[in-house]
């Protein structure tokens, strides 16, 4: 199976890149294939009609979907910024399509310097899946104090987190096993209803 981890932050050498590298070493264990995206390093353009009509500055988005379309499951990583996920996180939502993400299973993942962390979750079940029909798990994951959680070789400082994350990434794995055929086989029966009714 094929996982692929966003890391939101639109900051150089992020926390969330470090939290998405420390999840991709987890998940060796569950997943054959893995990539990270990095929307700092990828500046995706911002979402405009251009998308539909398939612009050139739109190009670089098109190679990402291809991405998109043959990963099995997904973990998106924000940092909380005000209480929110990034703008480049929304951006990325906007961006895909049901083409891409409908029926796969997608792990929230929020990432805060100190307790926080809760509110971007939140805010992404509340809209995050709304036209790509993505499924998000009922679990999540919250790395709080990331600055002192993670050290240089990716070990995680709290075994209660470790042994969560872990459980969290198998979690997905069985997820994404289960809903496979669900996508293959209901993306188009469902193109009706892609925007609602």
């Amino acid at each position: 199976m094929n996982l692929c981890i966003v890391s939101a932050s639109q900051r150089a050498d992020s926390q969330s890149l470090r939290v998405a590298r420390y999840l991709e070493k987890l998940a060796i264990a569950h997943f054959s294939q893995s990539q990270v995206l990095d929307l700092h390093q990828l500046a995706l353009p911002l979402w405009n009609e251009g998308v539909w009509q398939g612009t050139e500055e739109c190009q670089g988005w098109r190679d990402i979907a291809k991405q998109l379309k043959q990963a099995d499951a997904l973990v998106l990583i924000t940092p909380e910024w005000h209480g929110m996920a990034t703008p480049a996180l929304k951006n990325f939502l906007m961006l895909a399509t049901d083409y891409e993400l409908a029926h796969k299973p997608a792990l929230l993942v929020s990432v805060s310097a100190s307790l926080n962390g809760v509110y971007p979750i939140s805010e992404l079940r509340m809209s995050g899946s709304k036209n790509n029909h993505l499924c998000f798990l009922p679990d999540h994951l919250i790395f709080r104090y990331c600055e002192d959680l993670l050290n240089d070789q990716l070990e995680c400082s709290d075994p209660q987190m470790q042994q969560r994350s872990a459980y969290t990434l198998q979690l997905l794995a069985s997820y994404a096993s289960a809903l496979a055929p669900v996508h293959r086989d209901m993306v188009e029966a469902g193109r009706a209803f892609r925007y609602g009714m």
